[in-house]
């Protein structure tokens, strides 16, 4: 069971990454904060300009075959003056009704006589196809105007358009309900009428119910609505087009009798002013610019309210409809999300930015659709929450990039050490468990992954490391990456055995092969391992130099490995620094010297050249051995100033002797690190050396090592070239201990091998030693090169090379390394060695 909670722990915990969390926090923040604004009506006017905006880019709707507007226009106000009297009013209503309209809709005030003509206009009203209007009283500039007496309630519908606080009619109220009275719209009672008094009409709390069809009613929140009087059944207009919705003629064509029966018969005919003079006008959605020439008559209005409702009720689409709050909720909640996803999976500014429009875009153009098909989505709202959320998350992404690594998505070194001071300062100190252990863990060998598969390769692989220790580090222990191939942990109350435990797991792990491109890589570590003991107060970055401290044990002692930091291991860490520091100073001060190995002709004994190697002679008459600077040299980058110093010394002792002694044809063996084999300019400075102390080029013989040769094969084989051309010669040293390929061997422009002294010395105690030395003896020749062993410290040695028929050899059997005196003294007591040892020093040689 614990197995099957951990394997599932783990995608969990890892999901809850600082990505998620920033977009979680930056999502919540946007929708809380619009949310909770969203009742005080801010974003109303926004919402209101969208739904008009949206409104005008669809397409116009035919003319409504079901309607007629007959229209008072100025030119029939010039005709017959207004208000029109009682007989013209008359007159047209008899005009109309003689050719059977479904209903008549009179949307002209009309509560006093206007003789002559009062019996006429009366008989008139009492048709039962006619509806009147009246006004309760909701515009001040007319107050309340009541029906004409002669026309029964029931046949009569109140006129209240409800007008936005932006002065455009959207709404339309159609129904009010009080505890003793129904109280119908004018549209809604021409709608009934034209439907047939049978068609039942119902209400409940949210939508008025007209046969089978439910109108929804606007209530606060209801698309972009935030703050309105909703009292009543108000629906949102649904306008045919900017103009009116059905066929429009004028008052003086009824009364002239040139208006078709046809247009007539059956249909809904309206009534009422469109003259702009009568100031009965409104904006709507379509009066962008508040232009009189988009603004309608009441009695266009009605016709569109009329239109909706028949729509509805015979089944096509015409009503709004509106999201739940909580669907608004969640509307607003997935574009803040998609926004914090946006500012996170895109890394560059201009495509956040561009995305960013997208998604604006994306929200207009979903909430035209929204109109399209009927729908007010909110659109202001989201496209705040993009911003808001979006300007959140990008905050926390800078916060984010400034204390996480950009390519691992790991803590960097700053925040591991806040949470180590956190650790210290909550954690209690148990003798049983240590409360703080800190491991500092440093990719073996990772360099020459840079160097020989390029920087974008090492990238990966550094993923695939950090995710590697992710896996297999319990979820409590937090990872951070502290420097280029360098990763610490820290473990919190974890017991020694557990996290040893850990740590050996983890080495299996990183040491599993995997393919990259078309390598098949297998990663090794070296790890250092810090704990806090009891009794100790500890500051962060001790516990993390005390790892590190352990971790470079651990490099030392071979690598694939942890080691636990000791006190020794501090003591030992103050002394190399001590010695960096010496180090500096001995080369500002001329502290080094050289001390030369003779490399002598096996087959003739004589002596055929030096090999230079530094020594180290500080002030107070003490050797440093160079086992322990010349490392730290390589690792600090002063090796490139000694080494230059070395060949330039090296070529000025070899001027010396070839002066001294013509007769010998020396030549000198001079050490090339790997750090002065990547210079730039070391083409130009060996030839300024050569030139500067005048020897002959071909007496000099570069040495490097098989593993600094292969890092880059193809640019070492040109530098090499180069150097060449100078007619300086090359030698691979230490030969069979690095990782060569046979297959690049050939094509290096080298002269001459040299044997490690490892294959040399073990030559007489293993055959298989002696079969590989005979091996690159022969290899050497079968490629054309000269072959010189090293560490030949025995006379068994010395017969066994030469069975071989090896060209060159150096070692105590001929001479420890000497100072230049000594080295001159030899060169003129000995012309040919014999097999004896000619000194006893028991010097250490290691190559520079």
């Amino acid at each position: 069971m614990t197995t099957w909670l951990q394997t599932f722990s783990k995608p969990i915990s890892h999901l809850w990454t600082a990505r998620g969390r920033s977009i979680l926090i930056a999502s919540l923040v946007a929708t809380g904060v619009l949310s909770s604004t969203k009742p005080l009506g801010l974003f109303e006017p926004l919402e209101r300009f969208s739904f008009d905006v949206m409104l005008r880019f669809q397409d116009d709707r035919p003319l409504d075959p079901r309607l007629l507007i007959v229209g008072i226009t100025e030119a029939d106000l010039q005709q017959y003056g207004w208000p029109m009297s009682d007989a013209q009013l008359a007159e047209l209503l008899a005009n109309i009704q003689v050719h059977q309209p479904s209903v008549v809709g009179l949307d002209l005030y009309r509560s006093n006589d206007r003789p002559p003509g009062s019996e006429a206009l009366q008989a008139q009203l009492q048709a039962e196809n006619l509806i009147a209007i009246k006004n309760v009283g909701s515009d001040s500039t007319i107050g309340e105007v009541p029906a004409p007496p002669s026309v029964p309630q029931e046949r009569v519908g109140f006129n209240d358009l409800p007008i936005d606080p932006d002065g455009i009619l959207r709404r339309g109220l159609i129904f009010v309900r009080s505890r003793q009275t129904a109280y119908y719209s004018f549209a809604l009672r021409v709608v009934l009428q034209h439907l047939g008094s049978a068609l039942p009409l119902q209400t409940t709390d949210d939508a008025l119910i007209l046969g089978d069809t439910q109108f929804p009613v606007i209530t606060p929140g209801a698309g972009g609505y935030q703050n309105i009087d909703d009292r009543g059944y108000q629906i949102l207009l649904h306008y045919r087009n900017s103009a009116a919705p059905a066929l429009m003629v004028s008052a003086s064509q009824v009364l002239s009798g040139q208006l078709d029966p046809a247009l007539i018969r059956d249909r809904v005919v309206l009534i009422g002013s469109v003259a702009a003079s009568l100031k009965d006008q409104f904006y709507n959605p379509y009066s962008a610019t508040r232009d009189t020439e988009f603004m309608m008559s009441g009695v266009v209005v009605h016709a569109h309210m009329i239109s909706q409702m028949l729509d509805a009720v015979a089944g096509t689409p015409a009503l709004y409809r509106f999201m739940p709050q909580w669907g608004e909720t969640l509307w607003l909640l997935g574009w803040a999300i998609a926004a914090g996803v946006v500012v996170w999976a895109i890394k560059r500014p201009l495509g956040v930015v561009g995305a960013g429009a997208i998604m604006l875009l994306s929200i207009t153009s979903l909430g035209w659709l929204g109109i399209a098909n009927l729908v007010w989505l909110p659109i202001a709202e989201p496209m705040l929450g993009v911003l808001i959320a979006g300007g959140i998350a990008t905050l926390q992404k800078l916060l984010y990039r400034s204390t996480h690594d950009a390519l691992t998505g790991l803590p960097l070194r700053d925040v591991l050490i806040v949470q180590i001071q956190r650790s210290l300062q909550s954690s209690p100190m148990r003798h049983e468990v240590p409360a703080i252990s800190v491991a500092f863990l440093d990719v073996d060998r990772f360099k020459l992954i840079n160097q020989s598969l390029g920087h974008s390769t090492g990238d990966r692989v550094l993923r695939t490391i950090a995710k590697r220790i992710r896996q297999a580090i319990p979820p409590a222990v937090q990872l951070a990456r502290v420097g280029g191939d360098e990763f610490a942990l820290l473990f919190q109350n974890t017991p020694r055995e557990q996290i040893e435990q850990a740590l050996d797991e983890l080495q299996q792990i990183l040491s599993e092969p995997f393919q990259l491109n078309d390598h098949q890589l297998s990663i090794t570590a070296s790890v250092g391992l810090a704990i806090a003991q009891e009794g100790h107060k500890y500051l962060p970055e001790n516990l993390m130099r005390d790892a590190y401290t352990a971790m470079y044990r651990a490099k030392s002692l071979g690598r694939s490995r942890y080691e636990i930091f000791s006190t020794g291991m501090q003591v030992e860490a103050m002394n190399r620094l001590r010695l960096e520091s010496d180090l500096q100073t001995a080369l500002n001060q001329d502290e080094f010297v050289l001390y030369y190995q003779p490399i002598v002709q096996l087959d003739t004994g004589k002596i055929a050249g030096f090999e230079a190697l530094v020594r180290w002679s500080k002030p107070e008459n003490c050797f440093v051995p160079p086992d322990q600077f010349i490392p730290i040299a390589e690792d600090t980058g002063l090796i490139v100033p000694l080494g230059q110093w070395i060949f330039r010394e090296a070529c000025r002792q070899l001027k010396v002797w070839q002066q001294q002694f013509p007769d010998y044809a020396l030549k000198m063996s001079i050490n090339l690190s790997q750090r002065q084999f990547e210079q730039a300019d070391l083409v130009q400075q060996i030839d300024t050396v050569l030139t500067e102390v005048e020897i002959p080029p071909n007496t000099v013989q570069l040495e490097i090592t098989e593993s600094t040769a292969m890092i880059d094969v193809e640019a070492a084989i040109a530098l090499m070239v180069r150097i060449r051309q100078l007619g300086v010669r090359f030698s691979i040293d230490d030969f069979g201990t690095g990782y060569s390929s046979l297959s690049y061997l050939h094509r290096l422009p080298v002269d001459a091998l040299k044997v490690d002294k490892s294959f040399v010395g073990r030559m007489e105690q293993s055959s298989e030693d002696r079969d590989i030395v005979q091996t690159m003896i022969s290899l050497g020749h079968k490629l054309g090169m000269e072959v010189i062993a090293e560490g030949i410290e025995r006379s068994s040695h010395l017969a066994n090379l030469r069975e071989h028929q090896c060209d060159y050899g150096q070692g105590y059997l001929f001479s420890a390394p000497l100072p230049a005196s000594q080295a001159t003294a030899l060169l003129h007591q000995i012309s040919v060695f014999q097999g004896t040892l000619p000194t006893t020093d028991q010097d250490t040689t290691l190559d520079v």
